[in-house]
């Protein structure tokens, strides 16, 4: 599958607001109202629609402290100095499927020309193997382990870390 990333418009954001993760993964579920969709607008923190070769809509990227767990006073790109966060996900009924590694791998390669970071972050919950897999798979190791409160209370996540490098 190839992918292309352009910058999220609100029709795309409407969409991927009410997609519906199953399980255990809800969490990963937006909320459809408003603030949500301005987020997925921010572009302080840039938010990305992703398309397969046919146009349809197959998944997000982002780029900066909205792909952070930590509340952060005003939305940006660097957390700190060379160290670009981000966060991606699938459309729900892609999950599964086999194109964790590939996306991921795509992600980063969109983002390393534009960006220019020397290193990429993410952050996972520590239950979800499935994504810790792809991650490794993709070059990124754990950095350290933490607890987190969120709006589902609180969680413990993974630092993920790998070089902008190939």
């Amino acid at each position: 599958m190839t992918f292309s990333f352009i910058l999220m418009d609100r029709a795309d954001a409407t969409r991927i607001a009410q997609w519906r993760y199953e399980g255990e993964y809800e969490v990963y579920s937006f909320s459809a109202d408003e603030e949500t969709i301005a987020e997925l607008l921010d572009r302080r923190s840039p938010y990305y629609a992703v398309h397969d070769e046919e146009g349809e809509l197959v998944g997000y990227f982002v780029c900066g402290t909205a792909a952070t767990v930590a509340d952060t006073d005003e939305p940006r790109l660097f957390v700190e100095p060379g160290t670009l966060p981000i966060g991606l996900g699938l459309r729900p009924d892609l999950v599964g499927k086999g194109l964790g590694v590939q996306f991921v791998r795509a992600c980063l390669e969109f983002a390393r020309p534009m960006f220019t970071p020397e290193r990429f972050c993410l952050y996972v919950l520590s239950w979800n193997k499935r994504a810790l897999k792809i991650y490794e798979r993709a070059g990124f190791h754990a950095a350290r382990t933490f607890l987190q409160e969120n709006k589902h209370g609180e969680s413990e996540f993974i630092e993920m870390v790998r070089s902008a490098r190939l």
